[in-house]
């Protein structure tokens, strides 16, 4: 299931988008959930996680630039296509990291093309991104700022690169889960280390790039050594 926003306040445009989304999900095989919001208030006030983002940028209030901005300050990964009758936008898109950009009257060929680069994003950025509930609302970072993460009680503590610490409900069992496949390992029974932040492996812990270290429970040495050496050893 890829759960795609639609941002655009006029209806037969929209509606239009909404056709060629399910067409192109009839000609390959995937299921989109779509939403359809017709202002970027309503998008950023949003609690939910989008897989992709089709983004007007001549919208009442704030613009679709102005609202991708925002995006990012709290989500870096989720690809963003800009659909819009004002190519003087083009590179300043860019500049957000859109995955691509539209000029109206949208057509099946470059809605499909934009498509198709979206899908490949997503399949990158599977595992490779965490969605953090914070307070202040969803948060999407990237696992490769994402030092280790521990839990107490029902509270998980992301530990990122900036020195910055998130909290948020939840455990590890679940984060597993979520990052099936991407380089953790589970260090003791309440912390999970990303392999790609090991500096030093040293006697019962692992040295982190923040200089923690983290100590290796003994009923996980040999599973964690070994986890890490292959690791490693297959990627430095």
């Amino acid at each position: 299931m890829i759960r795609v926003l639609i941002v655009e306040d006029e209806a037969a445009e929209a509606e239009r988008l909404l056709s060629y989304v399910r067409r192109y999900g009839e000609a390959h095989g995937k299921t989109f959930q779509i939403t359809w919001l017709k202002s970027a208030m309503d998008m950023l006030s949003e609690q939910a996680h989008y897989d992709l983002v089709l983004l007007d940028i001549d919208l009442p209030g704030i613009n679709g630039m102005e609202a991708a901005q925002l995006m990012r300050l709290f989500d870096e990964v989720t690809p963003i296509v800009f659909v819009t009758n004002l190519a003087q936008y083009a590179v300043k898109g860019y500049e957000v990291g859109a995955t691509g950009f539209i000029i109206k009257p949208v057509t099946w060929g470059n809605l499909s093309m934009s498509l198709d680069r979206a899908l490949r994003s997503i399949r990158q950025n599977a595992g490779r991104s965490v969605m953090i509930p914070t307070e202040d609302g969803l948060r999407v970072v990237p696992l490769s700022i994402v030092i280790y993460v521990e839990v107490t009680g029902h509270r998980l503590t992301y530990h990122l690169e900036s020195g910055e610490r998130l909290e948020a409900r939840g455990s590890l069992g679940q984060l597993e889960e979520e990052l099936a496949g991407a380089p953790v390992v589970r260090v003791t029974k309440s912390c999970v280390a990303n392999m790609d932040k090991i500096s030093l492996v040293r006697g019962q812990g692992l040295q982190m790039s923040n200089g923690t270290v983290l100590r290796i429970s003994r009923s996980r040495k040999r599973e964690v050594l070994d986890a890490v050496t292959d690791y490693l050893g297959g990627h430095r």
